[in-house]
């Protein structure tokens, strides 16, 4: 079982099991996790010291490296495309 905010894995036996009015249950596996959902109103994913925020910030940082590969790989493509038309220009013999 995960907890509800901060979605760390709660270990068998502990942590604590909120039964909300409408049926849906809410696993915490401290009561600060259980205050910041229910008496503060924080959601997990906004807070630095949870596991949600720390999957957030990895998947953006991967992101990031993919786009900056994918732009090198496009200016390496165009610097070799601008090598070969200086060599085409500098083989063909001005017109006067």
């Amino acid at each position: 079982m995960f907890c509800s905010f901060c979605n760390n894995e709660i270990p068998r036996g502990t942590g604590l099991l909120f039964v909300k009015r409408d049926g849906t249950t809410l696993g915490f596996c401290s009561s600060k996790c259980r205050r910041n959902m229910l008496k503060l109103g924080r959601e997990g994913r906004l807070v630095k010291w949870t596991a949600k925020q720390a999957t957030l910030i990895s998947d953006r940082k991967v992101v990031e490296k993919k786009e900056s590969a994918f732009a090198k790989e496009i200016e390496a493509k165009m610097a070799e495309k601008k090598s070969r038309e200086a060599a085409e220009k500098s083989a063909t013999p001005a017109k006067k």
